[in-house]
């Protein structure tokens, strides 16, 4: 049980005293003869031996005429023993990252541990249907409610991350009798039917904000007024922080996270990730993090590449049958579509997204200006048409750079403007004997 756990480390090795070992005394046959007094040696002469008939030496005793010590006071607590514990008592415990996506911020819950043992149970947050990964994601950008809270055992809650190698830290919190009974109905009321479900917000509503809210509406808002100074880091900063090693996760932040995410946090609200909560709590109140388990493959990355300039080669070449087609004249609408088919399924993604999702960081995404689906009209349609549509997607890219530049816009999305500008600057400024043959035969030219 995780509770028994961090009952026995709270009393650890300090406190415990080794019992004296007794020892046997010697027994004796009554029926046997007395046995034989063996004969006086002559002692060692380096050893001296006391004269029976001197008198005794003195000893350390204290003088019988001294006024008597007074009774030391026995402590309440025998030595050995913990101190009384107050229950119940409400740990904060937070897990380690893991090897998925969605295991990579860490994990948080809030322990109960009661009098009786058999009554201890666990608050989790972050229950959601996992086996079903696609329509767990669907309703979280639906937000429909697709995750919920509910109890589980302790022992259960640990042999899940246990098996899955991610530490588990726990820190009891040092709640008045008030407070322990205003979260506790907080959390009574959070795991009834009609209040479980609610829709994950991974910056604003998560697992961690929920445990952190609890807490501080519990504790009169000690967590809310907690001032620490700014390193600067934004919400995308942070969040990329846990995908370091993961390049596709990487690159997911900075194209799929919107300018929502370039914020800047306050103490309060960098609690979204259990890290932080618990580091909260440590400064306080002082309670350091108990370890439960602790991991026993590498450590998590603290830095890496960001895919960025691999992402820019892979369009790069994405792109090159487009302008290869070009330069050598054939295949031209071949090449074209090899190079817009896959930006063009990406931004079509994207701009569902935007329209069907309620999450600010979703709805308000600068790749948008990038990857438009309505590029489809640089292959389909009357070649004038198209010229016309190439020339403006390069003027909108190039107040996107310039935008980027200034810090207009904010995401990091510079390495995805090539993907768009080239095909564009293929059909919307060839050279003149390109647009003269493509007057002359139609879409011959460009046909392939």
């Amino acid at each position: 049980m995780l509770v028994a756990a961090l009952a026995s480390a709270r009393v650890a090795h300090a406190q415990q005293k080794p019992a004296p070992v007794p020892t046997a005394a010697p027994t004796t046959d009554p029926t046997a003869p007395p046995a034989p007094v063996p004969a006086p040696t002559a002692p060692p002469a380096q050893a001296q031996v006391a004269d029976p008939t001197a008198p005794p030496a003195p000893t350390a005793i204290a003088d019988p005429t001294a006024a008597p010590v007074p009774p030391q006071p026995v402590p309440s607590v025998p030595v050995g023993k913990p101190p009384p514990v107050d229950f119940p008592v409400i740990e904060l415990v937070t897990m380690g990252v893991g090897a998925r996506i969605w295991e990579r911020h860490g994990h948080i819950a809030l322990c109960v541990r009661e009098r009786d043992p058999r009554r201890n149970t666990c608050y989790n947050y972050g229950l959601g249907d996992f086996q079903h990964p696609l329509s767990m994601g669907w309703g979280f950008f639906r937000a429909d409610d697709s995750f919920w809270v509910g109890r589980q055992s302790p022992s259960v809650l640990v042999t899940i991350y246990q098996a899955a190698d991610r530490d588990v830290w726990a820190q009891p919190l040092p709640l008045t009798a008030d407070e322990k009974r205003t979260l506790l109905a907080r959390l009574e009321h959070d795991v009834e039917d009609a209040h479980k479900h609610y829709s994950y917000d991974h910056l604003a509503d998560n697992c961690s904000t929920r445990v952190r809210d609890a807490i501080d509406e519990a504790t009169g808002g000690k967590l809310r007024a907690m001032r620490e100074p700014s390193d600067g880091l934004t919400y995308r900063d942070l969040a990329r922080k846990g995908f370091y090693g993961m390049r596709v996760a990487l690159l997911i932040t900075d194209i799929a996270m919107g300018r929502a995410a370039d914020r800047v946090p306050s103490y309060y609200d960098r609690m979204f990730l259990p890290d932080y909560l618990r580091e909260a709590v440590t400064r306080l109140w002082g309670v350091e993090p108990i370890a439960v388990y602790r991991r026993h493959g590498p450590p998590p990355q603290g830095d890496g590449p960001s895919g960025r300039v691999l992402f820019l080669l892979i369009v790069l070449a994405l792109t090159a049958p487009a302008w290869l087609a070009r330069w050598r004249g054939r295949f031209q609408r071949t090449g074209l579509w090899f190079a817009l088919v896959p930006q063009l399924v990406l931004g079509l993604v994207l701009w569902t997204l935007a329209i069907i999702s309620p999450l600010s960081y979703v709805r308000w995404n600068e790749s948008c200006l990038v990857l438009v689906p309505l590029d489809l009209l640089l292959v389909v349609g009357p070649m004038h048409l198209r010229t016309r549509y190439a020339r403006g997607r390069i003027a909108m890219l190039a107040l996107v750079a310039l935008g980027l530049a200034v810090g207009l816009l904010r995401q990091p999305i510079w390495f995805i403007v090539a993907w768009p500008l080239v095909p564009a600057l293929v059909v919307g400024l060839g050279p003149r004997w390109w647009l003269w043959r493509g007057r002359r035969t139609g879409d011959s030219a460009v046909a392939g």
